[in-house]
């Protein structure tokens, strides 16, 4: 992987924004939950929700479970639709301490009010494993895009999916 600044990832969401616009409403939530782009690291999905890796990942290993449908508000999920994701975010995070051990994972339900560069007001729930245990750790450096992200060359995204995906616990585990 390979750290980029906040102005190059917003400049790759820029190269982006026609194709999501006319397909998804402008929604990246939208595109993301339909698999767009189509080297997106899909790792697991439900009938509500699908889990993948983040594009633009607070750390290394970030997944990002979305709600399939275009739904802003939490409360306006059925109870259903809410469990799945939350069910999705707990496989995920099961995964990635079989997988790397984190230290810690943070499970956050995010999302701007309005749409701006860097989040979307569609229900999502980011699992972000942390490593450091410091300062590095603490919520308001990891829930950020400021210090830049990480971002996957050619071929991590699926080989680290693909370890993930091996770890996923069975329905019911």
């Amino acid at each position: 992987m390979r750290f980029i600044s906040k102005d190059e990832a917003l400049a790759l969401l820029a190269a982006e924004a026609g194709e999501i616009e006319a397909r998804w409403g402008g929604c990246a939530m939208c595109a993301a939950a339909a698999g767009f782009p189509a080297e997106r690291a899909v790792l697991a999905a439900n009938e509500a929700a699908v889990a993948t890796l983040d594009r633009f990942a607070a750390r290394p290993a970030h997944v990002v479970v979305v709600l399939r449908r275009h739904v802003e508000l939490l409360t306006d999920l059925s109870w259903e639709e809410y469990a799945a994701v939350q069910r999705l975010a707990w496989e995920a995070a099961r995964a990635l301490r079989e997988v790397l051990a984190p230290k810690r994972t943070y499970v956050a339900a995010l999302g701007a009010a309005e749409r701006i560069a860097t989040s979307f007001p569609h229900h999502h729930v980011h699992v972000v494993p942390l490593f450091d245990g410091g300062d590095a750790d603490r919520p308001a450096a990891v829930l950020t895009w400021s210090q830049g992200v990480h971002v996957y060359e050619a071929g991590e995204a699926e080989a680290m999916a693909a370890r993930l995906r091996a770890a996923w616990p069975a329905v019911g585990g």
